[in-house]
């Protein structure tokens, strides 16, 4: 009887030890971080010189705390579903495109921010943006009492 139990024991622990099945949501943040690095691959040329494709994705797999063969049975998995894998890059398209919107409103901030240093940081006489001539205008109306004329100074202004 202790035989069984240190047998069924065994086996739990090395099923435990092998590869698992990642979650949905896991799995589809592991899978947009997946294509944005392969994005900063194509587009940086030194970085598709040493990219090793087998090793590309390591460091994406251990900060969510799982292996390169967790990731590929799970995947496996998904895969088995075709509408299940669907929903789930919609998910991640999803994903990406909010990670886009972030990325280019912080880049509008920058941008901002540099152009308003830039401005005033230069000095008066070679403002980096000129300022166009002021008009003075005043629309002020006076009424004479009795009277239905009008005194109208922003005529007298322009």
């Amino acid at each position: 009887m202790k035989r069984l139990l240190y047998i069924g024991l065994a086996l739990l622990l090395a099923a435990s030890c092998g590869p698992r099945i990642i979650k949905r949501a896991k799995m589809e943040r592991i899978l947009a971080d997946m294509l944005v690095q392969d994005q900063q691959i194509k587009l940086d040329f030194d970085l598709k010189k040493q990219a090793d494709s087998c090793l590309v994705y390591e460091g994406i797999f251990e900060q969510y705390g799982y292996t390169t063969e967790d990731f590929r049975r799970s995947l496996a998995y998904y895969l088995k579903d075709a509408s299940r894998m669907e929903k789930m890059m919609g998910e991640v398209a999803e994903d990406l495109e909010a990670r886009a919107k972030e990325a280019k409103k912080q880049a509008f901030q920058e941008e901002w921010r540099e152009n308003f240093i830039r401005a005033y940081s230069a000095p008066l006489d070679t403002a980096v943006y000129p300022r166009p001539p002021m008009r003075m205008i005043d629309s002020l109306r006076l009424r004479y009492l009795g009277d239905s004329t009008y005194f109208n100074a922003s005529k007298i202004l322009r």
